[in-house]
């Protein structure tokens, strides 16, 4: 038996498509869990949910059944979740979820340059791990996540040249069968999955390559990476440069397996790589506008008429600060009209106050309200897709982009026109 199966339900005009993961029941007192797509996961810190607590963390409404664990941060803690013996999702009290580890973690920095054939470099408080194939899948075999994504080499961006994408895809492609290979031998990760990954940089002969190659692997799902070296820069990625190629790799890759892409998604690039067809998120960007002592803001209410919409300022963009001093003597809610705890208990003015004191609670109560507002607006986007209104809510988050940023949906927008003229 697989251990999880995607089935496609429809693809819009635009490309969007709306899907069903299933996995298979593991233990005799369990059922098949079925996971509607589009779908962010949750993101996660060393295994738990930044800031919160887990019983805090399962009062968030729409909360998606998978947690995102990240090799990078949970290598170290290898043996003592192998004495365990029950997974990492028990060892981190997040038995209820399904657990899907990534290689890196896409919220943080990461060196270039230290990847190498003999395996990929990960980074922590620890500083540099080079961790080959062998060492990879004894830290599943540890971990025994529902799936993973297998070992690759990323590191490439809009800079990197056709040999160094050559150079990646060599790696990734060398990776996968290794790890495929170790996978196939061990009792441990019988029920496990995995995602091979798709890379070479923007260079199209080698993304091609990448993507035929990969398809031809038993893998379970796609992860779509290396269009961005992982440091402050890629917090600026535009979904537009990697239109063209991403159509290019999914005309090859099987329609019928879920596609997976990591990066900071702001919402108007949740919408824009939607449109390319990627089913799986990451939810890193909440935690990053916490960290900036921000809430989310943006309106997703796409069935409701703008001028009848008074709980959203359009003209506020995606988020706000709290620690600016206009915040001071606002007694209103983070966001007024939202129903999480945050929002339903306490002020601008408050939350303004606990960050200039560096209060703990700051970050909690923003963390609440900030994964809340993202996960309602995946729900928003599935339902929006399901009554074929997804047109209306990208357009009401493209009128949301601050003035300085509208320069990645018209890229979008212009290329979309072309290839409809071609």
């Amino acid at each position: 038996m697989k251990p999880m199966h995607f089935t496609l339900r429809s693809v819009s005009q635009c490309g969007c498509r709306l899907g069903t993961l299933t996995f298979p029941k593991r233990g005799s007192n369990e059922e098949n869990r079925e996971i509607q797509t589009p779908i962010c996961m949750i993101y996660t810190k060393k295994g738990s949910a930044p800031w919160l607590s887990v019983d805090m963390l399962k009062k968030i409404e729409k909360l998606p059944p998978i947690a995102n664990m990240h090799l990078s941060s949970l290598v170290d803690y290898m043996e003592a979740v192998n004495k365990f013996q029950q997974g990492i999702a028990k060892f981190t009290a997040l038995e209820d979820f399904l657990v899907y580890i990534s290689v890196q973690d896409m919220g943080v920095d990461v060196p270039s340059g230290y990847n190498t054939t003999a395996g990929t470099a990960v980074w922590n408080k620890g500083g540099k791990k080079l961790i080959d194939p062998e060492l990879f899948v004894k830290c599943q075999e540890s971990f025994q996540p529902t799936f993973y994504q297998a070992l690759s080499d990323s590191d490439t961006d809009k800079n990197s040249g056709k040999k160094r994408a050559t150079k990646a895809v060599d790696r990734t492609l060398n990776f996968l069968d290794d790890v495929l290979d170790l996978h196939k031998k061990s009792e441990r990760l019988r029920e496990v999955g995995v995602f091979g990954s798709v890379v070479g940089g923007f260079c199209k002969q080698e993304r091609i390559r990448s993507a035929r190659e990969t398809a031809a692997r038993d893998v379970d799902g796609y992860v779509i990476e290396g269009f961005l070296a992982q440091n402050e820069k890629c917090k600026d990625f535009n979904v537009g440069d990697i239109k063209n190629l991403c159509d290019e790799m999914f005309q090859i890759l099987p329609e019928e397996k879920p596609r997976l892409m990591h990066a900071v998604w702001s919402p108007d690039r949740v919408v824009l790589a939607l449109e390319l067809g990627i089913d799986i998120f990451d939810s890193c960007y909440p935690w990053l506008v916490t960290e900036h002592g921000k809430a989310l803001v943006f309106s997703f209410s796409f069935d409701k008429n703008p001028e009848n919409d008074k709980e959203h300022n359009l003209t506020e963009g995606f988020e706000i600060s709290l620690k600016d001093k206009s915040m001071m003597e606002d007694f209103r809610a983070p966001l007024p009209g939202c129903s999480c705890y945050t929002c339903r208990s306490f002020t601008r003015s408050y939350i303004h106050h606990l960050l200039n004191t560096s209060e703990l609670l700051a970050s909690v109560l923003l963390m609440i309200h900030n994964f809340h507002h993202y996960f309602e607006f995946f729900e928003a986007l599935r339902s929006s897709l399901k009554t074929d209104q997804f047109m209306k809510i990208k357009a009401l988050i493209l009128q949301q982009i601050p003035q300085d940023k509208q320069e990645e949906s018209q890229v979008v927008e212009t290329s979309d026109k072309m290839n409809q003229n071609l």
